[in-house]
């Protein structure tokens, strides 16, 4: 039904640039015919004004013909062949009607009134000149008319095809569109299984060392559950909600670790009024707990918001006991996120991952 309406909108569109360009070819002659009584002083007078209508009305019938008859054959059913062979005998038919209606010729200047001495200079009459004042509408030779058609059949086809581009580029750019949400969609339903079956397994293994904080960590879990439940399929989220979120996902852990673990959670203030894809940033900060922290070594986990440059920059640094096997693009989640970021800011992000042998950086950058 849009597309329908868009295409509607724009056949209005060029219709709309053809009435008003014959409009202004039928108001023209009445404007000269003005200039001209304005110029001489004399009565307005109808007969040249309709000679040049007779003349525009022969243009805009074949217009007719071609815009709704033949042009849609070259333009949309690509019948090449039919079109200029069609357009052909119009052409000449058109020819032929021109040469057998030729207006006839002024008459020379032996068969002109005699020439009469002035005493007085006086400006001469309207009517005595009137034979002789050149018609209202330019270009009514044979070769001058055939031009004239010849380029407005042109411009007709030319408008044809700029409108049936325009047309089809922006069905193309709504198809694309379409196709970029239902992706979203799919990678928004991706990341909260994920990041709730990351959670789970840490609260399972928090009740096992620590049984009475079983009730805390219900109620993080909660939050961390209702804001995946009302926000997380949202394309954007407040950046205050999306602090909240990360700030009882880092509680939840600081249960869990206590004093093992050298956690820290900057956020600028006060927070902006922007807007964030949900649980874009979960991703790197549960990955910085699963792989980062180690019960053998001091560990920690470092997250900083900051804005800068009407960007906003997020870092998480964190410790890396063991080097991964591979170095590569990543998990699930990561791979999850790189696409989101290349759909959602395909070239106004940045994305540093840096892999140092007791270190893991991560430093994104995204426009607000």
């Amino acid at each position: 039904m849009y597309l329908c309406g868009m295409k509607s909108q724009k056949i209005s569109q060029e219709n709309v640039a053809y009435a008003v360009a014959w409009l202004l070819l039928f108001v023209t002659p009445l404007l000269s015919e003005a200039l001209q009584v304005w110029s001489w002083g004399e009565a307005f007078e109808w007969r040249p004004v309709i000679f040049a209508w007779r003349k525009v009305l022969q243009f805009f019938v074949i217009f007719l013909v071609h815009n709704w008859l033949l042009a849609p054959l070259l333009v949309r059913r690509q019948k090449r062949w039919l079109y200029f062979s069609t357009v052909t005998v119009v052409v000449v038919l058109f020819t032929l009607y021109e040469c057998s209606h030729r207006p006839p010729l002024p008459p020379g200047p032996s068969e002109g009134p005699p020439a009469v001495e002035r005493v007085e200079w006086q400006m001469p009459s309207r009517m005595e000149h009137e034979e002789f004042r050149p018609p209202v509408l330019v270009g009514q030779h044979d070769i001058v008319a055939v031009i004239i058609l010849l380029l407005m059949l042109g411009m007709n086809l030319g408008l044809k095809f700029y409108f049936r581009q325009r047309e089809a580029s922006r069905r193309v750019k709504e198809l694309e569109q379409e196709r970029l949400e239902q992706q979203l969609t799919y990678l928004r339903y991706q990341v909260n299984p994920h990041f709730l079956m990351n959670t789970l397994n840490n609260i399972h293994a928090l009740i096992d060392i620590d049984p009475e904080g079983a009730q805390n960590t219900i109620v993080e879990l909660s939050r961390l559950l209702r804001y995946t439940l009302y926000e997380g399929d949202k394309q954007m989220v407040p950046l205050s909600r999306e602090l909240d979120f990360l700030g009882h996902y880092i509680a939840l852990m600081r249960i869990r670790y206590t004093e093992q673990v050298d956690i820290r959670f900057e956020i600028p203030g006060p927070v902006p009024s922007v807007q964030v894809p949900p649980l874009l940033f979960a991703t790197f900060v549960e990955n910085a707990f699963k792989h980062g922290v180690s019960y053998r070594k001091a560990s920690f986990v470092h997250v900083r918001f900051s804005i800068g440059d009407g960007c906003l920059l997020f870092e998480c640094h964190n410790s890396r006991p063991a080097q991964s096997p591979t170095k590569g693009e990543g998990g699930v989640g990561l791979r999850n996120v790189r696409q989101r970021l290349n759909l959602l800011y395909p070239d106004s992000h940045t994305l540093d991952i840096r892999e140092n042998p007791d270190t893991y950086i991560v430093s994104l950058s995204i426009p607000i």
